[in-house]
């Protein structure tokens, strides 16, 4: 069994990871939180489509799951941090 300490993150899932927070970031100034994640999920989705049908790539559920988790992230600490302002 391998300790999480231990485990290393590909650079692959890190740039997955990253894309979806920036997406979900730069669509959701524009449109809101909700069309900002959805259109980072979408962006992951239809980027291993592409790998997928054009071979060029490979495509991987791992790899939509960390695209997705980079939006969840930037949606979830964002709303946060408006709602903790608003206390204050």
């Amino acid at each position: 069994m391998h300790k999480i300490s231990n485990m290393e993150i590909p650079n692959d899932k890190k740039k997955h990871f990253v894309a979806g927070f920036a997406i979900s970031a730069i669509v959701s100034l524009f449109f809101g939180y909700i069309v900002g994640l959805s259109a980072a999920v979408g962006a992951g989705f239809v980027k291993e489509a592409y790998d997928y049908t054009t071979k060029r790539g490979t495509p991987e559920w791992l790899d939509l799951a960390f695209t997705a988790g980079g939006a969840l992230v930037f949606t979830v600490v964002s709303v946060l941090s408006s709602l903790l302002f608003r206390v204050f």
